[in-house]
C-alpha cells in the first residue's frame, strides 16, 4: 500500500457524469492511478486548481458545453494547467470535437468506449509524453486550413528561427511520414531526423509531433511530399 501511494499519478476528471465518474475511479484505483474528486465543468476545475497542487492528469469531457465554445474551453483549461498532461475523453465522435482537442493544446482524444486495458495503456502513453489521438487525427490536421492564408513575408517572419531543414522536417510531418521515412526522403539518417525533431520541439514550444503540425500548418508551411 505504501509504494502504491507513493507511485500514484493524481488524476482530475472534468464531467457532469457522476456515475462515469465513481465508475472510472473504481477501475482506475486498481492501478496507480488516484482519481480526485471529480468536477461538473472547465469553470469549476479551473476554481479548484487554484487551490491544489497541480495534478498528473486532466482528463476532461466537453459534452454540455456549447459546441461553438468547446476549443475556447479547452484553451481555458489549458491555460489554467499548463503544466499537467491533459486529454479529452469523450463519448462524441464528431470531427468538430477531434479538431477542438487538436487546435486547443491537449495531449490526447480517448473514447469512453475505450475497454479498460486500452484506456489504461493510453493514459500510461499521455503520461510519459505521447501525444494519443485517433488515426484520422492526422488527416484533419493536414486538412485545416486558415481563413486568410499567410503571406510570404509572414511565413519567413514565423519560421526565420528554424533552418531550411528543420522547415523541411515539418513539411514531412504534415505529410505523415515516419522518422525512416524522412530519412529516406532528405538522405539524412534517422538519428539526424530525430535530432532535427528535437530541436524544433524546442524552438516552436510544442509538446509532442500533433502539436508541431498544427503549429506548421498555422504559419503556411505545407507537406512535403
Amino acid at each position: 500500500m505504501g509504494e502504491l501511494a507513493m507511485t500514484a499519478r493524481s488524476v482530475l476528471l472534468i464531467d457532469q457524469d457522476q456515475l462515469f465518474g465513481a465508475a472510472l475511479g473504481t477501475l482506475l484505483g486498481e492501478d496507480s492511478f488516484q482519481l480526485l474528486p471529480p468536477v461538473p465543468s472547465v469553470e469549476e476545475a479551473i476554481r479548484v486548481l487554484r487551490d491544489m497542487p497541480a495534478p498528473d492528469l486532466i482528463m476532461v469531457d466537453p459534452w454540455g458545453i456549447d459546441p461553438p465554445r468547446v476549443a475556447s474551453e479547452l484553451r481555458r483549461l489549458r491555460a489554467a494547467a499548463p503544466q499537467p498532461r491533459i486529454a479529452v475523453l469523450t463519448s462524441d465522435t464528431s470531427d468538430s470535437v477531434l479538431k477542438a482537442s487538436l487546435f486547443s493544446g491537449m495531449d490526447g482524444h480517448l473514447s469512453k468506449s475505450s475497454g479498460v486495458a486500452t484506456l489504461r495503456d493510453a493514459l500510461e502513453l499521455i503520461l510519459a509524453g505521447d501525444a494519443v489521438f485517433p488515426p484520422r487525427a492526422t488527416a484533419l490536421v493536414t486538412q485545416a486550413q486558415q481563413p486568410q492564408g499567410p503571406t510570404p513575408a509572414d511565413l519567413v517572419a514565423a519560421t526565420a528561427d528554424l533552418s531550411r531543414r528543420e522547415i523541411q522536417i515539418l513539411g514531412c510531418l504534415l505529410a505523415g511520414q515516419s522518422n525512416k521515412s524522412i530519412a529516406r526522403r532528405l538522405e539524412i539518417t534517422e538519428s539526424t531526423v530525430k535530432m532535427h525533431f528535437k530541436n524544433v520541439m524546442r524552438k516552436i514550444g510544442a509538446q509532442n509531433r500533433t502539436q508541431a503540425a498544427v503549429w506548421a500548418i498555422q504559419r503556411g508551411i505545407g507537406p512535403l511530399t
